[in-house]
């Protein structure tokens, strides 16, 4: 009875153990005062400040969270050339960390980047090669490439009656000095379906369908996370690949709120393009929700899955996937906050709602 009773205790003891290790939660170490509309994501600096941007307002901010100090970088103008001053911009949307200590900023209105020191001086404007149709450059490694996803390959062919779309979405590689461009990827294309805007009727991809998602670490070792396989394979800077192992995750289906919520959302938003709010809108939505809906690489090598909600309130939840394409453990964010950047130094940063429903950074460690 002594040896069962032992033997029972160390079962216990081993899955309590196991279970701590697949599951994990965050430390709270500090946020920001203040408020921002939206934000983009967040990126740590060499002397552990941060730099974001409020997307909704429209500024590029710096910020020390020990201090809670917040400093407007540049200024935001209405109308800019893509031969404007660097140290202006219209619509900022996405922040990078390039080499030493470059920083990018995409500017989506005129689409392109400026290139700015870890003071917050602006420096000059990121001369790009033009390639697959005129959106920003959004993602870099910092030894010398920008990223592409390719949308042009499934927006269709301006010629009437003609579609160009494909089966899958290449992802080019810029060599941001002599302008080489090379494919190192490719994303399965999206599932379409019917959507009607008033009298209109097109094709549209399906709400809640399955993704890939790209991205890059400073190396230059990129990854593709799969969303039909929910797995993430690797492609070293030599070329070469590692295929991931799928892992099961709990799949919820798409309810009538998840969709009134959504036409919600686009109802909301054309709003600012003259939209008529009573217009006829129907969207194709998926029969299940996708086994994640974001993906974020953390630097040290590893990709952050951000599961689909079943409540738009509830926290939310994470697959890591280390470097060989293989899960890890999930990790649970407080409510209300959302992944929103890495610290080379373990750092993760979340966007959180305050209370008045805007938002803040803060900061986190896993425990």
């Amino acid at each position: 009875m002594k040896l069962a009773h032992a033997i029972c205790i160390s079962t216990v003891v081993v899955t309590l153990a196991c279970a701590r290790a697949e599951s994990q939660s965050l430390t709270f170490e500090a946020r920001l005062p203040g408020s921002f509309a939206m934000l983009s994501n967040v990126v740590e600096l060499r002397d552990g400040g941060v730099i974001f941007a409020d997307t909704r307002d429209k500024l590029f901010l710096m910020a020390d969270l020990e201090t809670g100090r917040v400093d407007t970088l540049g200024s935001r103008v209405e109308s800019l050339s893509p031969a404007g001053p660097a140290s202006q911009y219209k619509f900022p949307g996405w922040v990078a960390h390039l080499a030493g200590d470059t920083v990018a900023l995409v500017d989506f209105s005129v689409q392109r980047t400026t290139l700015w020191d870890e003071r917050g001086h602006p420096l000059a404007i990121l001369p790009i090669k033009g390639v697959s149709g005129g959106a920003p450059v959004l993602l870099y490694d910092t030894v010398g490439h920008g990223y592409k996803i390719d949308y042009q390959a499934i927006l269709g062919s301006r010629e009437p009656g003609r579609s160009l779309r494909t089966d899958s979405i290449p992802v080019l590689r810029i060599d941001l000095k002599d302008g080489g461009v090379d494919t190192v990827a490719a994303l399965v294309g999206p599932e379409y379906g019917d959507a009607i805007f008033g009298e209109q009727t097109q094709q549209a991809p399906k709400v809640f369908a399955p993704n890939d998602h790209f991205g890059v670490l400073p190396d230059g070792t990129a990854w593709v996370a799969r969303g039909r396989e929910n797995r993430v394979d690797w492609r070293a800077p030599d070329g070469s690949w590692i295929r991931g192992k799928p892992h099961e995750v709990p799949r919820s289906p798409v309810t009538q709120a998840d969709k009134e919520r959504v036409l919600a959302q686009v109802r909301e938003q054309g709003k600012q393009f003259g939209m008529p709010q009573d217009l006829e809108i129907v969207y194709p939505f998926a029969e299940i929700k996708p086994p994640f809906d974001f993906a974020l690489g953390r630097p040290g090598g590893e990709v952050w899955l951000q599961r689909p909600r079943n409540q738009e309130e509830a926290p939310l939840i994470y697959d890591v996937v280390d470097r060989k394409g293989v899960w890890q453990r999930q990790v649970s964010f407080p409510k209300g906050a959302t992944l929103a950047g890495f610290g080379p130094r373990g750092a993760i940063y979340a966007s959180i709602k305050n209370e008045d429903g805007r938002r803040t950074v803060g900061r986190f460690r896993l425990h």
